[in-house]
This record gives C-alpha cells, structure tokens and sequence, in this order.
C-alpha cells in the first residue's frame, strides 16, 4: 500500500470518528434536555404557586426612592403574618407556614431558634412561594451568614420594639450597619409603636409601626375612638420617616386579654377585633402609606388565631385577593388624599396607566355623612368590587350620601 493511500484511508477513519462522536453528542443532548424538560414539567405542576412570588433570581431586595419594595426588580407588597415561634417545634413552624401560604398571603415574620433546622423552613417557605423576615435568638450576623444566600429571604427584624428605650439610637445604628455590610441584598426591620419611632427611622431599611387599639383599655382612649387610631398612629411613622424608607403597619388581630396575667399587658374585658374592624385597619394603613401589612399576630406563645378566633382566620382569607387585584395600584400608583371635609372619614386615589383608584373608609362606629369632588376627570367610576353595595353616589366626580360604620368603599375609575 502506497503512503498516499494509507494517508487517504486514515483520512476517511478520522471522518467516520467524527461524525460517531458528533451523533453521539447529539443524542445525549437531546436525552438531557427531555429529562430537564420533564423535570420542568413535574416541579409546575407539584409546586403551589403564589402570584405574588416572584420568579427566583437573584434574591436581591432594593426600595425605590417612594418607599416601594422591589425584589429581583419586580414591584412586592408584603402581607401577612407574625408568627412568634420561639417556643414553637421546627414541625410547628412549618405547619404554620403551610396554612399561611394555603390561605394566599405572601410573607410571614418568623422567629429563628436554631440554625440546624431554620434552612429547611426558608426551602419550604421558598416552595410554597412565600418570603420571610426573620428575628432570632441566636446571633444576628450567625444568622444572617448562614441563610441570606436563601432565595425565600426577605429581610432581618434588627430590633422588635425599638422605641422601648431598651437600646439607644446609636446602639441600632451599630446593628443596621453590621446586617447591611453582612448582607447588602435583603432588607432590615425594625418595628415599633409611639411617637419616638422616628428618632430610628434612619437605621432600618423598613419601619413598621404597632398599633393594636383595640380593648387596649388605654385611659386616654375613648372605646368608640379606637379603631380611628389606625391611620394616625401609621401616619406618624410616615411622617417621620424619610419618604425613602418603608413603611409596613402591624395591626391587630388578637385579644390583649389572652396574655397571662403576670404579664404587664394583661387587661381584662378585652376582645379581639372583629373581621370587619381588622377589614377597616387594613385600608385606613394603605391611606396612611403603608407599603406591606403584617398582622400581628398568627401564633404566640398564649395565641394561635387559627384556634383562638377561626371564624376571623377564615374570612380574613378573603382579604388576600383584594389586595392582589389593588396591588398594581398600590405598587405603581401615587397615593393623593382626598380632603372629605369630615374628621372620621378619610380617602384618597391612585392613579395607574389611564385608570385610578379610589378608597374611602369609615374609621368610626357611626354612620358619616359624605360630599366631597373627586379630584380628576373621568368618563366611568364604578365600584371596584361586585358584592360592594352602593349607599355612594358619583355623579360628574361628586361623591355624596353615607359610609355605614367601618365602612370600605372602593372604586375604579377610568379616564
């Protein structure tokens, strides 16, 4: 055999090497991307999913210069729930954040004991689509470096009752500082309840103002003026917070009678509030300028809502698919605050694209007389919600007639 022949035939062998290399590579792709694709396929289908969850990314958790949470730059409203599990099993937890999930809302406050057993819940409360603030009794920076590579962080509760006078505005600055250097992608939470909280209100990236009125048998409330509370006590944080921080509102859902009555908060011939009066703080703190909502509380120690109270854990459902549907408003729109002329009644709109929306609330026991312009030129308003019965009228932007007590009108208005 001649050299050239020989060179010709190892020519054609290195080909059909080739090309047996390039089918084989073909068909193995083709067998990965199948079973990519069915394990695609089984993770949708098996995972529940949470509109308000957005797609897992980054993880990283900015506030827009009014206040407004961004995660993974998609717009979030938090709402949901305390839970306090400092006495609570890991199972428990977990539980607990099953049920809040199932019910729709999107975020709980939960209390970090041990770091053997807390990733497991932030993987679940990442499969069940919610996000979570964690407090804890562990270390802050052991927490945080331990988890905040988890996709279901939200952020890290610093302090809980930070104008108790227990720590110095200096003090939380040490620790905001430390959490941010440790962690610069989520947020920091502090939470509070008088009038002091704006002495910290530089030192977190979120402040939540505590207001809990009812049957807090305070002496210098009146009974019939509790629930009016709500909008003032979330309007101080907001006015003393700059317009670049968050505002969340904690608002109550439980009975100060339930605590034990060694404990300082006891009071007797308490209650807790009713669904109406919880449905009424929630739109008076969305007036106020709160941009999450975290009820306080699901669990405690003394207090499990689901056990205590189910028939408001049951309708206090319903509250997750108004906030979705008002939620691009809320997240998107400007809030204006309407003058209604009347102390008890307070409004306001926000506009998105060509549509706004507007709310008016009833904070008070009494039926309140309404006349008031609706600021804006519309060609519809119509009520925002099908079951809202009309004791309103709008007519040429003018709203007139009555809120019934407590009572929560909400509108759509098209230009």
């Amino acid at each position: 055999m001649s050299l050239q022949v020989y060179l010709k035939n190892q020519k054609n062998k290195v080909k059909k090497l080739f090309i047996i290399l390039l089918l084989v590579s073909i068909s193995i792709f083709l067998i990965l991307n199948k079973i990519g694709t069915i394990n695609n396929h089984k993770s949708l289908t098996t995972k529940p999913i949470n509109s308000s969850m957005t797609t897992t990314k980054s993880g990283k958790v900015n506030i827009k210069s009014n206040g407004r949470i961004l995660f993974d730059k998609q717009p979030f409203f938090p709402f949901g729930f305390y839970h306090v599990s400092w006495e609570s099993t890991a199972q428990e937890r977990k539980l607990a954040l099953r049920d809040i999930a199932a019910a729709g809302f999107n975020t709980i406050h939960a209390s970090a004991t041990n770091l053997d057993d807390y990733g497991e819940f932030l993987d679940e409360a990442e499969r069940l689509g919610v996000y979570v603030i964690s407090e804890q009794n562990i270390g802050l920076l052991n927490l945080i470096n331990a988890f905040k590579h988890k996709p279901a962080v939200l952020g890290w509760s610093i302090v809980d009752d930070v104008d108790n006078g227990v720590l110095t505005p200096q003090e939380v600055l040490e620790l905001y500082q430390q959490a941010k250097l440790a962690d610069p992608n989520h947020i920091t939470y502090i939470s509070g309840y008088t009038d002091k909280i704006g002495e910290f209100g530089n030192y977190a990236d979120v402040v939540a103002m505590q207001s809990y009125p009812i049957g807090s048998k305070d002496e210098d409330i009146n009974v019939d003026d509790e629930i009016s509370l709500i909008y003032d006590q979330i309007s101080i944080a907001r006015n003393a917070v700059s317009p670049k921080k968050a505002i969340y509102a904690n608002l109550q859902v439980f009975d100060w009678g339930i605590q034990k009555p060694e404990n300082p908060k006891f009071k007797e011939g308490t209650r807790t509030p009713t669904f109406e009066e919880v449905r009424n703080m929630t739109y008076q703190s969305i007036l106020a300028g709160a941009k999450g909502i975290i009820y306080y509380t699901y669990h405690d120690e003394v207090w499990h809502l689901p056990s205590v109270k189910p028939e408001l854990w049951k309708k206090m459902k319903s509250l997750v698919p108004e906030i979705k549907t008002l939620s691009p408003f809320l997240l998107e729109g400007e809030l204006k605050i309407i003058d209604t002329g009347v102390e008890k009644v307070i409004a306001g709109t926000w506009t998105y694209e060509n549509q706004s929306l507007i709310i008016a609330v009833n904070r008070s026991q009494k039926r309140q007389e309404v006349s008031v312009t609706i600021p804006g030129n519309f060609s519809q308003i119509k009520p925002q919600f099908d079951n809202d019965s009309d004791n309103l009228k709008l007519n040429d932007n003018y709203l007139s007639g009555f809120l019934k007590p407590l009572d929560v009108k909400i509108y759509q208005a098209t230009k």
